[in-house]
């Protein structure tokens, strides 16, 4: 029977080792998962963090750059316009100039006010055109200014989206694996707690066991003597009987 309950005992020995080792093994796992999550929810802070101080300079340089822009657009504008009023004004100088020039004072026939006209007008075209295009070419990286901070401003913005939701995810999972971690811990107390009780217990059996095969073996040390004690007991006894009898021990 005790050898029996020590065998029941050991085997719940082995169990419960089994299932300390594996507790251990997946406390020991939920712990390196949970370091691995605060390290990568760190990390994509300190991105995170990076990325809005480097979208800030890009818009200070965006802002500084762009209004540069436009002040050289409006300042190549009102050269333009005072080109115009100039080249207007002295248009109209050499019509009224050839109209007043007398035709007979000379041998020669006066040039032509219409000729005298696309001279002026031909130099203010040349001009004004030159500056025109680049009043066009400085709108245009005006506009290549404003498309390319409108770009970074929504790559920005994606990778704020996409960090802030790796990081709830993060977070939401070393919840749980908290919780877990929590539950493997208790799990892991019991379990020792059922260890501690099962050694005691085994310890009692083996006690047990040791006083009854102390005892056995007292008993299989003197079972020969009290054998022939016995024996002479009752051989005693056999010859008290006789003599009750009357038997005759002499003959």
């Amino acid at each position: 029977m005790t050898e029996d309950s020590i065998k029941e005992g050991a085997d719940l020995k082995a169990d419960l080792g089994e299932k300390h080792q594996m507790l251990t093994g997946t406390i020991s796992t939920l712990k390196k998962e949970i370091d691995e999550l605060k390290a990568d929810v760190k990390s994509m802070e300190i991105s995170l963090k990076a990325a809005g101080e480097e979208r800030k300079a890009q818009n200070k340089l965006f802002q500084v750059s762009v209004s540069d822009q436009r002040a050289v657009i409006n300042i190549l504008n009102m050269a333009n316009k005072r080109l115009m009023d100039f080249y207007a004004a002295s248009l109209v100088q050499v019509n009224v100039h050839n109209q007043q020039t007398p035709g007979a004072a000379s041998s020669a026939p006066p040039p032509s006010p219409k000729a005298a006209g696309y001279a002026k007008s031909a130099g203010a075209g040349g001009a004004l055109q030159l500056l025109a295009t680049v009043i066009k070419d400085a709108e245009v990286v005006e506009i290549e200014l404003t498309k390319t901070e409108q770009k970074s401003q929504q790559d920005y913005a994606q990778f704020v989206q996409d960090a802030t939701n790796s990081i709830e995810a993060d977070r939401s999972s070393m919840e749980t694996k908290t919780g877990e971690l929590a539950e493997n811990k208790a799990a892991l107390s019991e379990t020792e707690g059922e260890q501690l009780l099962n050694q005691e217990e085994l310890d009692k059996l083996s006690e047990l066991l040791k006083a009854h095969h102390a005892e056995c073996d007292y008993v299989m040390k003197y079972f020969d003597i009290r054998q022939e004690a016995r024996q002479e007991e009752m051989d005693a006894i056999k010859d008290a009987k006789a003599i009750l009898s009357g038997a005759d021990f002499g003959k």
